[in-house]
């Protein structure tokens, strides 16, 4: 059997000097991906550039499972959290340039739980920019509502969303920016309830399908469990759980799996203005307005407070004084793993670290800062 620890590539369609990248600067990144897994912060790394629609790197290092000594695979899969909030945030906006939701009406107008006096405020706008004033994730401690254990209880009832509209608002709509994954449950349904059918069905069909993300999934189906990167009995568990049960409302605010290749892909789309291999998922226009500022807004975000932290739909503008303001874009899922793509460099990059830790800078801001350093 190969050596786990020993990098492994995946298929090339260019070489950095062709796409003009600094190929010394992937030597560098995997330097860094390297020293992750010698220190013991991951179990194992891999990555995915492309510029120009070519891809130009495609590795991977490590064992993909925490019991078993297997290789992780450059095609291997890994849950991606809430990477996956970006697939939600296209399915809402498919809905809405197609006429069937409107982004003028309160969410009250889609799910009668929350029309309230108290909810008439909130808009989508307002649940895909994490400013709704809804439940926060948890923070260090900046976040003002910290109990997630409950939230994680209501999500799992039946009546979750009568549950969730009894939640007292921490802030008034678009007053400040609190990181918030309850509402991306409740955008996923409104999908389901706008469509008639389960959120993760109509996904599959009519965004992961028609876009080619091949190997990118709520349900694994037929394809090969092995092949997926778990690091613990709790990442075993939650692929139990997604094998038990079909259909739960935290799959719009994370429940996706992909690899690297796949996430690319993603990033592709927005380069491309909606379209992949001539297939329309979005209309130019509509993928544009995501990335674009719809918030600024006060934070707390994760220990720090931001005066004016800035927010796309269901995206983030990389906020680094290297990078121009609203020139790179993505968003990163615990456990751990980041999708980023720049339209004016033509440039798609995505990577899993795998890990039991929460976070770290080298997870994300250090290898995204060694990539943008690599463009010519």
């Amino acid at each position: 059997m190969s050596d786990p620890n020993q990098w492994r590539n995946g298929p090339l369609q260019a070489t950095p000097e062709e796409v003009g990248f600094d190929a010394s600067r992937l030597e560098r990144l995997d330097e860094i991906f390297g020293n992750l897994l010698t220190t013991g912060k991951v179990q194992c790394a891999s990555y995915c550039l492309a510029r120009h629609g070519r891809v130009f790197a495609h590795r991977s290092i490590g064992p993909r499972h925490f019991e078993k000594d297997l290789p992780l695979e450059p095609s291997s899969f890994r849950a991606i959290a809430s990477v996956g909030k970006v697939f939600t945030s296209i399915g809402i906006l498919k809905l809405v340039e197609d006429g069937r939701i409107l982004m003028e009406f309160p969410i009250g107008h889609y799910l009668k739980e929350f029309d309230t006096p108290a909810h008439a405020k909130i808009r989508l706008s307002n649940l895909l920019t994490h400013s709704s004033g809804l439940p926060a994730d948890p923070g260090s401690n900046a976040e003002p509502n910290p109990d997630y254990g409950r939230l994680r209880a209501i999500l799992s009832e039946p009546d979750w969303v009568a549950r969730l509209a009894k939640v007292p608002l921490a802030h008034e709509p678009g007053e400040r920016w609190c990181y918030g994954s309850a509402g991306f449950s409740l955008l996923g349904e409104i999908i389901s309830r706008t469509v008639g059918e389960p959120y993760d069905v109509w996904m599959e069909r009519e965004i992961f399908k028609p876009a080619g993300l091949q190997d990118t999934y709520f349900h694994p189906g037929d394809r090969d469990l092995d092949n997926i990167c778990l690091v613990s009995r709790q990442d075993q568990e939650g692929l139990d759980r997604t094998l038990r049960i079909r259909h739960r409302p935290m799959l719009a605010m994370g429940g996706a799996y992909s690899t690297v290749l796949d996430m690319v892909r993603l990033g592709q789309l927005f380069l491309e203005g909606g379209s992949l291999d001539g297939q329309r998922i979005l209309g130019r226009k509509t993928i544009e307005s995501m990335h674009r500022i719809h918030l600024t807004a006060p934070a707390p975000h994760w220990g720090d407070h931001f005066p004016d932290w800035q927010y796309g739909l269901g995206l983030e503008p990389a906020r680094h004084p290297l990078v121009p303001p609203g020139s790179l874009w993505g968003h990163e899922g615990s456990g751990r793993s980041a999708m980023w793509f720049a339209p004016e460099e033509g440039l798609s990059a995505a990577w899993i670290l795998p890990t039991t830790i929460d976070w770290d800078p080298d997870f994300c801001w250090t290898p995204r800062a060694v990539i943008w350093s690599g463009l010519h």
